[in-house]
């Protein structure tokens, strides 16, 4: 009998010392669920970085897909719900954000895709344009629904959306196309160690424009 409880107690003391799996993944104090719902369905934390500008933080990005992959057409294109998950470590000027991704976009489209999506990058901009101030610690949520479009979400607040695939596709493009706003950003978010190539690129991306005062 004495042997029968020593055994049992081994075993607890050898389970209470395994790490228990991971739910979250944290970078920076910003914690994030590695699995959530998007639109009713599931999807996996991908990747999560640190976008950073002249050596200052900028926000803390997380990428949601239906499943993980670190081939950034794949994750582009690959059908179901996905979601773009950011939280700002400093102040920002919002229409300059709105402009930024705007820049983003057209950096990595090309220019008769770009025609197509006028409606819809007009409204996106606008939205920026009508939120207060964005500080520290505020989250911006963008879904991108298979069928629908993206649902702007600021602070746990619907701001707007705006329909089409094609215009999700363009939005992921900012930091998975073929000129990301940060090339280390666009590896941890496939999960590929910064410097590794990935297996394929982005879809073919529009010549660069002259670089603004701000980027995404």
């Amino acid at each position: 009998m004495k042997r029968i409880f020593a055994v049992a107690a081994l075993a607890l003391a050898t389970l209470a010392s395994q790490p228990a799996l991971a739910q979250s993944t944290e970078i920076d104090k910003v914690s994030l669920p590695n699995t959530t719902s998007v639109g009713g369905q599931s999807a996996t934390l991908n990747g999560m970085g640190m976008r950073s500008r002249f050596g200052f933080r900028v926000y803390v990005i997380g990428l949601y897909l239906p499943k993980k992959t670190n081939n950034a057409r794949e994750a582009i294109t690959m059908p179901g719900a996905k979601r773009v998950h950011l939280t700002l470590r400093r102040e920002i000027n919002n229409t300059e954000l709105g402009n930024a991704f705007l820049k983003g976009i057209r950096d990595n489209v090309p220019p008769a895709e770009i025609q197509r999506l006028g409606v819809q990058l007009v409204q996106f901009g606008q939205f920026f344009g009508s939120i207060p101030a964005l500080k520290a610690g505020d989250t911006i949520v963008l879904d991108l629904l298979p069928g629908k479009g993206m649902n702007l979400i600021i602070n746990g607040k619907q701001v707007g959306d705006v329909a089409g695939d094609e215009f999700n596709s363009a939005l992921l493009r900012i930091w998975l196309g073929d000129k990301p706003v940060q090339a280390d950003l666009k590896d941890l978010l496939l999960g590929v160690r910064p410097g590794q190539s990935a297996p394929a690129a982005a879809p073919s991306a529009a010549p660069a424009p002259q670089q603004s005062s701000e980027r995404s």
